[in-house]
């Protein structure tokens, strides 16, 4: 069977991929989900809709348990995923789309968030150790 080129390109980008961007690549895919089940609620594709609220409540709960304890604010975001969770449950149940917009707003909200701690790590990095990377252009 040939390899999708897109799905090597993807598993090669997580493969090699820092903690922060592996984060962002969930938030990413929980927002793409969020979006598909919105449009399945609109179009009342109910079980596209439960398929793709599932798959977000997956990432919720992935990201839930690979919380690193040791870091002041993973109390402050576990509440917050265990609040998502619980409201994809609700979402899911109701097919409401105003539950799942709500999320979405968070989702995007936590991930550029993501984005530009992990821009001020690799910029901060850089600052530190101006030779590391020097296929950069500056």
């Amino acid at each position: 069977m040939p390899i999708n080129p897109m799905e090597q390109y993807k598993t090669q980008a997580a493969n090699t991929a820092t903690p922060g961007m592996l984060v962002i690549m969930l938030f990413d895919g929980a927002i793409k989900n969020l979006k598909l089940a919105i449009k399945a609620v609109q179009e009342n594709k109910i079980e596209d809709a439960h398929n793709a609220i599932v798959k977000t409540e997956n990432i919720y709960s992935h990201l839930l348990s690979t919380l690193n304890e040791d870091v002041p604010i993973s109390a402050t975001l576990k509440q917050y995923y265990k609040y998502f969770l619980r409201r994809l449950l609700e979402a899911n149940f109701k097919k409401d789309e105003s539950i799942l917009n709500e999320i979405l707003e968070f989702s995007i909200e936590f991930r550029d968030t993501w984005r530009q701690a992990e821009k001020n790590r690799h910029i901060q990095n850089n600052a530190q150790n101006p030779n590391l990377n020097l296929s950069v252009k500056r």
